[in-house]
């Protein structure tokens, strides 16, 4: 009879990020944030929040796997494999049964390898989402893990089955591609079942009006400060900022210790708007973001606000890594002040909602 070999192919959603930041962030070292899948009679098998997918080795949005663990040989018909995809496609791998912490892709390739082959695939893996839970951090994100989902897949498809299936075969993406798309990769495949404007990230906003009489001296400062007010103040205006506005707030920062809470609270509705975001982007934004610090309540709150989108939480990063790295002696070190805490926590908790998940 003939037989066919089985692999187990791993992937790590953060792009090794998970290895530098989970100490940091969970007081506990985590590898990887693995998604996985079998690959088996040509074909990668898997279980994302869609259904039970296929598609040709390597064809997903995440390209080729960190590693490849071979499980042995099955001498099961492909045939009969497919027939046993359809029945659990409708029963314990229903779209509607997916959970990221209970049932999921290693879930699923875990159950898939014994049946073809009766060995398990690596138990770091399936044991990832009890290893982040045993942390305090991770009690605290269980919610927002609970409610995200994961599919992979991309490129054109096929599906077969019921009126409503879940089992469907899926084309190769595009190499290149996914080639071009690796550094969002993690980003792309996590989506929220119900997702909002937000992200379900948390953000501080001022409830009193910016008293800015006396920030500045000169006209022209005076003229970018009213420009900045206005345009934190309204959801649209007919004009965008420019690096004058970004370099005035990064210079009273600098020099208006008095004053720096408003500033601070500028700041903050500043960096949720996405406008603002391509400006710091463009400008030399460094004596704006170099004043966030751990011991000043208001700059986390800006941080805070930074991190509850992708693209801000990329642009800090990339600037400020040691600082996100540092969170964790934050915690300790102002354990008795409930707002400092507050605020930590829920930059912490923005910071895993784009880069700390379970698959």
């Amino acid at each position: 009879m003939p037989v066919s070999p089985v692999e187990v192919w791993i992937y790590d959603l953060s792009k090794g990020l998970a290895r530098s930041m989970s100490f940091p962030l969970l007081g506990k070292q985590i590898d990887g944030i693995w998604h996985t899948a079998i690959v088996v009679y040509g074909n990668e098998y898997f279980f994302g929040g869609d259904s039970i997918e296929c598609c040709t080795p390597g064809g997903t949005m995440l390209g080729m796997p960190n590693s490849k663990v071979n499980l042995g040989t099955t001498e099961i018909p492909s045939e009969i494999f497919h027939e046993h995809l359809r029945e659990l496609s409708q029963t314990t791998f229903r779209p509607c049964d997916y959970n990221l912490l209970k049932r999921n892709c290693n879930n699923f390739s875990s159950e898939i390898a014994q049946f073809l082959t009766g060995n398990d695939i690596p138990s770091h893996i399936t044991n990832l989402p009890d290893d982040v839970l045993s942390t305090p951090f991770g009690q605290m994100l269980r919610p927002m893990l609970e409610s995200v989902t994961v599919s992979p897949g991309s490129g054109s498809q096929r599906v077969f089955g019921e009126s409503q299936p879940s089992y469907r075969v899926m084309q190769p993406a595009s190499l290149s591609g996914a080639a071009s798309n690796t550094s969002v990769a993690a980003d792309s495949v996590m989506q929220q079942k119900t997702p909002t404007e937000t992200n379900n990230c948390v953000t501080f906003l001022p409830t009193q009006p910016l008293e800015t009489e006396g920030l500045c001296e000169g006209e022209l400062q005076k003229k970018l400060l009213a420009d900045l007010v206005e345009y934190v103040s309204v959801e649209k205006v007919s004009w965008s900022v420019s690096p004058a506005h970004v370099k005035l707030l990064g210079s009273l920062l600098l020099n208006t210790e008095k004053q720096r809470l408003v500033v601070w609270q500028i700041v903050q509705k500043f960096v949720i708007k996405t406008e603002s975001l391509a400006i710091l982007q463009r400008c030399d934004n460094s004596a704006l973001l170099d004043q966030i610090n751990l011991e000043d309540v208001e700059s986390l709150k800006c941080l805070c606000n930074l991190c509850s989108t992708p693209s801000g939480y990329k642009m800090f990063l990339a600037k400020q890594r040691q600082l996100l790295e540092k969170l964790p002696t934050g915690l300790q070190q102002h354990s008795d002040d409930e707002e400092f805490l507050n605020v930590l926590v829920s930059v912490m908790y923005n910071v895993s909602v784009h880069h700390v998940s379970i698959l």
